[in-house]
C-alpha cells in the first residue's frame, strides 16, 4: 500500500527520509516479487541514494538486481552479484538469476535463442561467484555431499526404515519425501535391464526462475 500511494502520487525523491527501513524493504520486496521492472526502474531513478543507504538490505539489493536485469544490464547484474555477500537462503534464486543473465547476454550477442547444449556450456564456463554459491554442485536440488550420503546408506540398505530416513534427513537436510523418492528411483535404475542412461543427472534451474516470462515487464 505504501508503494502504491507514494509512487502513484508523483512523490519524487526523499522516500528514504520519509519512510522507515521496514517500509522501504516492503516496497522493494513487493515490487521484486511482482517482477515489476517498470516501477523498480522508476523507484531507483528517483531515489538515487536508496542503494547507498540500504545496501545491506537483501530486499533492496534483490530489487535492484531485478531492476538491472529487466533493463538489460546483464553485466551489471553479474558484477553486483560478485561484489555483494548474500545469505545462503537466497543462493538458489540468485544462482538462477546469474545464469539467466549469462544466457540473455549471450543471446543478445548471438542474436538468437540459446539451445540446451549452449546453456549447459555457459553454466560450465561461468560458475556462480562464492557470494551466492558454496562450491557444491546441485543436481536435482541435491548437493554432491548429500548424494554421497544417500549412496553410502543405499549400499547398506536399499529399503531404509523411518528411523534411518530421519537420520539421513538430519545429515543431509533433505526432506523425508525427497529421500524416499531418491531410494525408489535408485532401486528402479538398478533393476536388471533398466536404461540408467535415461536417468542421468542434469542441471535444472530452480522453479522461481524457470519461466522467463516472469522476468519481463
Amino acid at each position: 500500500m505504501v508503494s502504491v500511494l507514494s509512487m502513484e502520487s508523483g512523490l519524487s525523491g526523499g522516500l528514504s527520509r520519509l519512510l522507515t527501513l521496514e517500509q522501504i524493504e516492503c516496497i522493494c520486496e513487493t515490487l521484486y516479487q511482482a517482477r515489476d521492472g517498470h516501477k523498480l526502474r522508476r523507484l531507483f531513478k528517483e531515489e538515487q541514494d536508496l542503494l547507498l543507504n540500504y545496501w545491506k538490505s537483501p530486499s533492496v539489493i534483490r530489487a535492484y538486481l531485478y531492476m538491472l536485469y529487466s533493463s538489460g544490464k546483464y553485466e551489471e547484474v553479474c558484477k553486483t552479484l560478485e561484489s555483494c555477500k548474500f545469505d545462503e537462503c537466497y543462493f538458489d534464486e540468485l544462482q538462477a538469476l546469474w545464469y539467466e543473465a549469462k544466457y540473455a547476454e549471450d543471446e543478445r550477442k548471438k542474436k538468437k535463442p540459446l539451445g540446451p547444449v549452449e546453456k549447459y556450456r555457459l553454466r560450465k564456463k561461468f560458475k556462480p561467484p562464492s557470494s551466492i554459491w558454496d562450491g557444491e554442485n546441485k543436481i536435482y536440488s541435491f548437493t554432491e555431499k548429500a548424494r554421497g550420503t544417500l549412496k553410502k546408506f543405499y549400499l547398506q540398505n536399499k529399503y531404509p526404515n523411518a528411523d534411518q530416513k530421519r537420520e539421513i534427513s538430519a545429515r543431509t537436510g533433505l526432506k523425508i519425501t525427497q529421500i524416499s523418492n531418491w531410494f525408489k528411483n535408485k532401486r528402479q535404475r538398478d533393476k536388471p535391464g533398466s536404461d540408467s542412461s535415461m536417468s542421468s543427472p542434469r542441471y535444472q534451474l530452480m522453479p522461481h526462475f524457470e519461466k522467463m516470462s516472469n522476468w519481463s515487464d
